[in-house]
This record gives structure tokens, C-alpha cells and sequence, in this order.
């Protein structure tokens, strides 16, 4: 039995059990028994912070957990390398939408050139505006509906991550 700062920390954001267990995709019973202080992997772990939106050492008093520490620090190590890759693929992903959005814009105004004048340019011309604001949707759906849920099968320790698909600019980056 391990002394955790599980119950605590659910508590602090007024989640019940129950609705822990969602955020974390764990059964009620797992919550349960790590509020009890039974020992569980480090994936279970890892989901329960995420949830929690704290990192898998937050869960555990330092001085109270030192026999758990490498567990922690591998889960931490882990996960950290995981969100590199996901971040990495992720910003990959929208690099290549974000150009192939420029470039279809770009080839849809320069038609404006080759037709007519009157009505037929002018509902060019609002689509093209459309164009600009469906486009942004658009990309939030794929990524809501495609890229996430394949990302989260590649990567599993992020997946109920708040920061799992922000692009992080490296700290030696200038």
C-alpha cells in the first residue's frame, strides 16, 4: 500500500470517482483501489495524471515514495518521449495541411482571372472568402476525427493529455 496524493487532487477539481474514471479511461474500481494505495502500472498511472492534468511523480509524496522513484522517473521518461514523437508528427501533419490550404487558395483567387466579370466572379469571390473560414474547420475536424485517434493508438500514454497535439518550440530554439 502506497500513501497517494490521488484523492486529494480529485477532490481539489470537485471529480467524483466516477467521473475520474472517464477523464482517465479507467474502470471506477481502478480509481478505487489507487486511492486505497494499491500499486497499479504505469500506464494506469500515466492516465490518472493526465486526467488529473499533473505529472505521474505529482500522485505520490517524494519522501513517502522514494522505493517508487525510477518506476516514476521511467513513466515520466516514457511519456515525455512519446509527446516529443506525437508533437513531432503532429506538427508534420499540420505543415502539410496548412501548405496544401495556401496552395489551393492561392490557385482558387488566381481563377479569378480567367472568368467572366458579373455574377459568376462575384460568387467566386465569396466562395473564396468561404473558402478561408471552412478550411480552418475543416482542419479541426480531421484532426478531431483522423489524425488524433491515430496518434493516441500510436502514442497511448498521451492520449487523454491536455498539451498531446500543441506544437512545443524546443528551448534551444531561437
Amino acid at each position: 500500500m502506497r500513501e497517494n496524493q490521488i484523492k486529494k487532487l480529485r477532490q481539489s477539481q470537485n471529480l467524483s470517482q466516477e467521473m475520474l474514471a472517464e477523464k482517465a479511461q479507467v474502470s471506477v474500481r481502478t480509481i478505487q483501489r489507487l486511492e486505497a494505495g494499491e500499486e497499479a502500472s504505469v500506464e494506469t498511472l500515466n492516465l490518472v495524471a493526465g486526467a488529473l492534468g499533473v505529472g505521474i511523480k505529482d500522485l505520490y509524496d517524494v519522501e513517502k515514495s522514494s522505493d517508487y522513484e525510477e518506476k516514476i522517473a521511467s513513466a515520466d521518461q516514457k511519456l515525455q518521449y512519446q509527446l516529443g514523437m506525437r508533437h513531432n508528427e503532429y506538427k508534420n501533419f499540420k505543415q502539410l495541411y496548412d501548405t496544401c490550404y495556401i496552395i489551393l487558395m492561392l490557385l482558387w483567387g488566381a481563377l479569378f482571372g480567367l472568368v467572366p466579370g458579373g455574377v459568376a466572379r462575384s460568387v467566386m469571390g465569396v466562395l473564396w472568402v468561404g473558402g478561408w473560414m471552412i478550411m480552418g474547420s475543416l482542419q479541426k475536424y480531421i484532426v478531431l476525427k483522423k489524425v488524433s485517434p491515430k496518434l493516441d493508438a500510436k502514442y497511448p500514454m498521451t492520449a487523454n493529455r491536455l498539451d498531446k497535439n500543441e506544437i512545443h518550440k524546443k528551448e534551444n530554439d531561437d
